[in-house]
């Protein structure tokens, strides 16, 4: 979906229901929640295959001790520029405080 198509859809609602919460279900995964954020990278976000699954930036993976050539390895999950969202889940509150 691109942003103007989902900007068409939302300015279709009501006004009422702008003000329900936005939530998401991933059946592959059998999960469901909130979203909490929709973000725009400034930068390529890359998965390392963590679990929970966190995207790191170039940076954050230097400083976990990844070469350039693993860097240049790995598939890029959110390319810089793009907007994605957030889901609300336990870990990325914690990650908040840390």
């Amino acid at each position: 979906m691109k942003l103007k198509e989902l900007k068409s859809w939302i300015n279709r609602l009501p006004q009422e229901e702008l003000e329900k919460d936005l939530l998401f279900n991933a059946i592959d995964y059998g999960v469901s929640g909130t979203i909490s954020e929709i973000n725009k990278t400034d930068e390529n976000l890359y998965y390392i295959g963590e679990d929970p699954a966190v995207l790191h930036t170039e940076a954050e993976l230097k400083k976990l001790g990844y070469s350039q050539d693993d860097i240049a390895e790995l598939d890029i999950e959110i390319p810089q520029g793009c907007y994605y969202v957030e889901l609300n889940n336990e870990y990325s509150i914690l990650e908040r405080f840390l």
